[in-house]
């Protein structure tokens, strides 16, 4: 009997995991994004990474704990990250388009606080399921944000160093605010789905 709950702890570990790592996947392409168009300095890479981590982290248990009083935030979640995601994509088309001297917007604190919530509004709804698991609520918050943190890192990491092969970042904010609008494309389709 203890060889079964043992297996089934393990299972849960495996789906939370699982979990995780697709609840990752827009935070992960949105720090790419910024990787390759801001190229940033190290220590605005792990704010990056930590603030999504976070906020990936904190959305699941928030929609754990608030349970059925969530219900109403999620319908309109898709809207918000829909909003945030599109705002965001186009600034980065606009400074795209723009002279290589004169850049509009830079990544700060906004923006990456913005990214971070729209990012992770689909974790809020996952909260929902979280509580049919036996693992602590702090165990899946922990998990969720320490995946997406490390993910956000290599990636952010990864594409700046790309990006400093290549002359002229403009290109990337163009590619990124392309994919950033795909994303919040995506948000809109699940409203309506």
């Amino acid at each position: 009997m203890r060889s079964d709950r043992h297996i089934y702890t393990n299972m849960e570990i495996v789906t939370l995991i699982c979990l995780s790592l697709s609840l990752a996947a827009d935070a992960f392409v949105t720090a790419v994004c910024d990787g390759m168009a801001y190229r940033p300095k190290i220590g605005k890479r792990i704010a990056i990474a930590l603030s999504f981590g976070v906020m990936q982290g904190l959305m699941p248990v928030l929609g754990a704990l608030l349970g059925d009083k969530a219900l109403g935030f999620l319908d309109a979640q898709n809207y918000l990250a829909f909003a945030a995601l599109l705002i965001v994509g186009v600034l980065m088309l606009i400074d795209g388009f723009g002279k290589p001297e004169k850049t509009r917007s830079k990544l700060g604190v906004k923006t990456i606080a913005l990214q971070s919530v729209a990012t992770s509004v689909d974790a809020f709804a996952c909260g929902l399921t979280l509580v049919t698991m036996k693992l602590p609520l702090w165990v899946d918050g922990v998990t969720v944000g320490g995946i997406t943190a490390v993910l956000c890192l290599v990636g952010v990491c990864c594409a700046a160093a790309i990006g400093k092969k290549f002359s002229n970042p403009e290109r990337f904010k163009l590619i990124g605010g392309a994919v950033l609008i795909v994303l919040a494309l995506k948000h809109l389709v699940y409203c309506f789905i």
